[in-house]
């Protein structure tokens, strides 16, 4: 089984192919930065397509072959969520190839790196305005679960709620950590740590595991997918609010 997963969840757009569930490529850039809202400064509608173009050439394949699309559908940048999901839209229009929605905090706790000696994953996601995207999911050889579902929250709030579910030391993952390191280690009374290294641009090797986990029961048709905003956008209408 071949698989395309993509992300463009934030400024780091990414995509990769499984094949038999081996990675056959991987292929990550940095677009623009994605809380630079001056016009023009977001190009994820221009990288994707040679993205996704480059990451099926480096796997010998083609999108014929693929049996099936993965996509991360939020939370995280609005406008990355809408390019990723009416790409993969586009992708499968008129092919039977099925497609699976996952959320971006649960593909970034699922690839978080394996030897940071916790079975306990916070994803953070910078989500402007003081405030944080996360989750929290306990992981284990055996064991991939959900304890805080997806939510919008203070940072010192979340840190705080994560290192009462957790039972053990708890790893934090994604954009921004680094800058509340100090926050995490007071909030977690120490147990908290940072995963080492760049903080995992590319989420779009869990996707496209997770979506593989998931097939066929969770398979979508490609017009139902809608992205998990959890804020509502800026534009929406205040009535909608």
């Amino acid at each position: 089984m071949k698989v395309l997963g993509l992300d463009t969840s934030t400024a780091w757009l990414s995509a990769a192919v499984l094949d038999d569930g081996r990675v056959a490529a991987e292929c990550v850039r940095e677009s623009a930065r994605a809380h630079d809202r001056r016009p023009g400064r977001s190009n994820h509608a221009e990288v994707l397509i040679p993205l996704v173009e480059e990451a099926l050439r480096r796997a010998g394949t083609d999108f014929a072959s693929l049996s099936l699309l993965g996509v991360a559908v939020g939370p995280g940048s609005f406008t990355g969520l809408r390019i990723g999901i009416s790409t993969v839209k586009g992708l499968a229009y008129g092919s039977e190839t099925p497609v699976v929605g996952v959320g971006t905090l649960e593909a970034m706790a699922y690839g978080a790196p394996p030897g940071d000696g916790a079975d306990f994953v916070c994803p953070l996601m910078d989500a402007r305005k003081g405030e944080v995207y996360a989750a929290l999911y306990r992981r284990t050889d055996s064991d991939f679960r959900c304890l805080i579902e997806d939510c919008l929250a203070e940072p010192e709030a979340m840190f705080r709620q994560a290192d009462a579910a957790a039972e053990g030391p708890c790893v934090f993952v994604g954009d921004g950590v680094r800058a509340y390191a100090d926050r995490i280690a007071r909030c977690t009374r120490g147990r908290g740590r940072i995963a080492d290294g760049r903080d995992g641009p590319s989420t779009a090797v869990s996707v496209a595991r997770l979506a593989e986990r998931r097939l066929p029961a969770e398979a979508a048709d490609a017009a139902s997918l809608t992205p998990l905003y959890i804020r509502p956008p800026d534009a929406a209408p205040r009535a909608a609010r």
